[in-house]
């Protein structure tokens, strides 16, 4: 059954089908100028029989003419897929009148080398060796200008990289093209970061949207609607008590509340239990420095406790 870890790695060349020709060309496949590019059914049905199904089929517009791209995700071995990747590639070429290429995206090296393997047709001289996409084939994307350019690829990026030894720039240079992209396109910038957090690993993610939630300009709703509620506040009380005097106490307040609410949305995220004394000590601090450093702390503490200290 189809899980969210298979689902958006095939999602991601839906959203930007024009990403196929990236990775083969990072490949070494030739491929001439790309016109276009286009999500076409991945149903490989003709008969009123047992539905076949792939992840993603795009259609390339090449200089060339059109080439075919099936986009195969792959987390675990299966046997079955010897017999349907042919019929996938007779299937898409013989409906879209073009060649076709098998494109097989398996982040898992020990999965990756089992579908890399030659799968024997039969027939003399007709086999297939399915491309698969490894990690010396993903450029390892530590500048946030690059994802900005190519928010499909900087997702890639993350599958493959956002674990291991260069994990911490890669999720670094996340944050900063979320920040970039959220300039332009708020909608753009919160899909890019969906798909990042689909595919990281448990504790990867959990690192990131802390780092979001403390680093980011665009992030902390919490923060900005109770800094509006609080300014709101104390406009309310300025007309009472005198414009000025009002305003800076709504924005102090609002400030507070907003900070108290990363404080335990962090903690929650980084699953540290906090008791109800804590969870009150908390939200009833006002002052706001004290609660920025609390922010900061809660990134990296063990338990609740160690922000008080």
């Amino acid at each position: 059954m189809p899980t969210q870890e298979h689902d958006v790695p095939a999602e991601i060349f839906r959203w930007r089908p024009k990403l196929a020709a990236g990775i083969l060309a990072g490949m070494g496949i030739s491929i001439s100028d790309v016109r276009d590019a286009r999500d076409v059914s991945e149903s490989f049905t003709d008969l009123k029989t047992k539905e076949y199904k792939g992840d993603v089929a795009i259609v390339l517009n090449t200089a060339r003419g059109d080439l075919g791209v099936i986009v195969e995700v792959q987390r675990r071995k299966a046997d079955d897929k010897q017999w349907t990747w042919p019929l996938y590639i007779a299937t898409l070429r013989n409906r879209q009148r073009c060649p076709v290429i098998l494109l097989v995206i398996a982040p898992d090296p020990a999965v990756a080398e089992w579908c890399a393997q030659t799968i024997d047709i039969g027939h003399p001289g007709h086999s297939l060796t399915p491309l698969v996409l490894g990690h010396d084939h993903v450029p390892v994307i530590e500048d946030p200008q690059e994802i900005v350019a190519n928010p499909a690829m900087g997702v890639v990026s993350a599958l493959f990289h956002g674990s291991g030894q260069r994990s911490a720039s890669v999720l670094r240079a996340i944050v900063g093209g979320y920040d970039l992209l959220a300039e332009k396109s708020t909608d753009q910038a919160g899909r890019y970061y969906d798909f990042v957090l689909a595919v990281l690993p448990a504790e990867e993610r959990r690192t990131l949207e802390a780092m979001v939630m403390t680093e980011s300009r665009y992030y902390s709703v919490p923060f900005r609607e109770a800094e509006a509620k609080g300014w709101a506040k104390g406009e309310a009380e300025g007309r009472a008590e005198g414009e000025a005097k009002g305003r800076a106490e709504g924005e102090a307040k609002g400030e507070a509340k907003g900070r108290a609410a990363d404080v335990l949305e962090i903690l929650e995220v980084r699953e540290i239990p906090v008791t109800d004394a804590q969870r009150e000590r908390i939200v009833e601090c006002s002052d706001p420095t004290v609660l920025k450093g609390w922010v900061r702390r809660a990134v990296v503490v063990e338990t609740a406790e160690e922000l008080f200290g």
